[in-house]
């Protein structure tokens, strides 16, 4: 009686649910799931995801990826390409799925048909608003840095008519370098707002690594930071926006030497990984970055917004760094995931798609 009552309120939501188990197999699917992905309409159970949805290769790869992640992608849209259908996009949100213990038994999927509102002129309307508000804060931007540069120029000119121990030279002192940090945020917030030009070529990822290295280091003088890096001779040819790769190094690593207050022990690793936990010949594999730090570690409430944009939890901070990292990841198709305990370091873990996978970085502009 209960089962059916549960039963009866899982087919009647207004999302599909699509769920599978530990072993990739789907184990259940709701009616308006069916419906979205044109599946039969008695689906089996303990079906491989790769088989059920085979026209859907995107939809298993982030599902099978998920049950290797500590945190699933908590909002994502894709684009549905199945040959012979019309293009269809979906949004949705993926979640583990636990037991009565608390051990993990698999993972949920939860989507909604976007299509309509892609296509529909709300959706135009929105473009229209959000390109305005674009323009709008460039223009902001630009009013705000010119006032911020003379206020700085003249506090440097009013310091040099200063001497000896004045007091006002430490005002003015504190007057500069905030100046420069407002100058730096809005910055960094214009880079966020714009568009990625993403230019994909061969690119030698311990090469990325060392300029990165050298860059933070270079912020670091008296840093006490030991690094360890273990590189794949297999990586090699991975297809990506060298620049732009470059600055999510930069950022992951400045990140942990800031959590070590430059003092502790970095790992970074490159290695490939095959794309499911039960590869299948000519299945799609990865290029990972992986980059473990002996830091503070992350507290889970952290972890959830950690790569929102404005969020930061050190003084100072523009809370744009790891936004900007994801945006840039997810230009080239990829995904990035943390694991961290509070008071034992975190590991950071880039993936991208490697030569001979279909997501495999193109050359275009993304918003």
């Amino acid at each position: 009686m209960q089962a059916n009552f549960y039963r009866e309120i899982f087919e009647s939501l207004r999302c599909g649910i699509l769920t599978i188990d530990e072993e990739g197999r789907v184990t259940t699917v709701n009616q308006v799931a069916r419906q979205i992905l044109n599946l039969q309409n008695q689906a089996p159970e303990k079906v491989p995801c790769r088989q059920m949805l085979a026209d859907y290769p995107e939809i298993c790869r982030i599902l099978l990826e998920s049950l290797r992640m500590e945190n699933p992608p908590i909002r994502f849209e894709l684009d549905l390409r199945a040959q012979g259908r019309p293009k269809r996009m979906i949004g949705g949100s993926i979640s583990h799925v636990r037991g009565a213990d608390g051990s993990r038994d698999g993972a949920v999927l939860f989507f909604k048909d976007l299509t309509t509102i892609e296509q529909g002129e709300e959706q135009e309307r929105l473009k229209d608003r959000l390109a305005a508000l674009g323009h709008m804060a460039a223009g902001l931007a630009h009013e705000i840095r010119n006032p911020l540069g003379n206020i700085g120029t003249t506090a440097s000119l009013l310091k040099r008519k200063l001497s000896g121990n004045d007091s006002g030279i430490i005002a003015l002192d504190n007057i500069v370098q905030e100046v420069r940090r407002l100058n730096h945020t809005v910055t960094q917030c214009l880079e966020y707002a714009k568009p990625i030009h993403l230019r994909p070529r061969p690119v030698d990822l311990p090469a990325l690594l060392a300029e990165a290295l050298q860059e933070v280091r270079a912020k670091w003088p008296s840093g006490r930071v030991e690094i360890k890096e273990t590189h794949d001779p297999k990586v090699s040819g991975l297809q990506a926006d060298g620049i732009q790769l470059r600055q999510v190094l930069h950022n992951l690593i400045s990140n942990a030497f800031d959590a070590m207050g430059g003092r502790g022990n970095l790992e970074i690793a490159t290695f490939l990984e095959p794309a499911s936990s039960a590869p299948e010949k000519d299945s799609e594999s990865f290029a990972v970055i992986r980059i473990r730090d002996t830091g503070r570690g992350i507290t889970p409430e952290v972890r959830e917004r950690l790569f929102f944009p404005f969020f930061t939890t050190k003084p100072g901070g523009s809370g744009i760094g790891l936004a900007i990292a994801k945006k840039i990841v997810d230009s080239h198709q990829g995904m990035i995931d943390v694991e961290s305990e509070s008071g034992q370091g975190a590991t950071f873990s880039v993936k991208l798609p490697y030569p001979g996978s279909s997501h495999a970085a193109v050359e275009q502009v993304y918003p």
